[in-house]
């Protein structure tokens, strides 16, 4: 179970991962929204979207494929979308379509990646809310094949609040 949480995670773009850095040196500028104001159905490039706000945050996850929601808190250095990208290449994913467009105040994402053995997993994702106090992540995850019947299709909401600096 704890190997398919990860999987998704990763799929659906896990907004805390975080690259090692002295967070000395991490901005102090505010973090932009997931509302930050775009034209509807403009195409985003995940080197123009930064992450979340760096601090220590709350995340809850609900995974269709586990019994009940994981809640754990952890330090995020300052991240990007394309720090994210990076993150799944390290981590043996290469995909073939990664693409980010706004609809209305969300963040709409699509991603078609294979891990290391073959797996194709594919997610689509909605973000909302406020990547400087709280934000949702929800998002449909299939694998082919699927290490198990109930792992082909899952959902996963993942709900982040900011509880402070670290």
């Amino acid at each position: 179970m704890r190997i398919a949480i990860s999987l998704a995670l990763v799929a659906v773009l896990a907004a805390a991962c975080s690259k090692k850095e002295d967070t000395a040196k991490t901005d102090t500028a505010p973090a932009p929204t997931a509302a930050a104001p775009a034209a509807t159905g403009s195409t985003l490039a995940a080197a123009d979207m930064e992450g979340p706000k760096p601090g220590k945050w709350k995340l809850t996850t609900e995974l269709s494929a586990a019994p009940k929601p994981v809640t754990v808190e952890t330090c995020v250095a300052k991240t990007s979308f394309k720090d994210m990208e990076a993150a799944r290449q390290q981590a043996g994913m290469t995909c073939s379509e990664q693409s980010y467009r706004r609809e209305g105040a969300d963040i709409v994402g699509r991603s078609v990646c294979t891990i290391q053995g073959g797996m194709k997993v594919t997610s689509d994702t909605r973000i909302s809310g406020d990547f400087n106090s709280r934000y949702t992540i929800e998002g449909k995850t299939t694998m082919d094949p699927a290490p198990t019947p109930a792992m082909k299709e899952t959902t996963m909401k993942i709900t982040a609040e900011r509880l402070g600096d670290c």
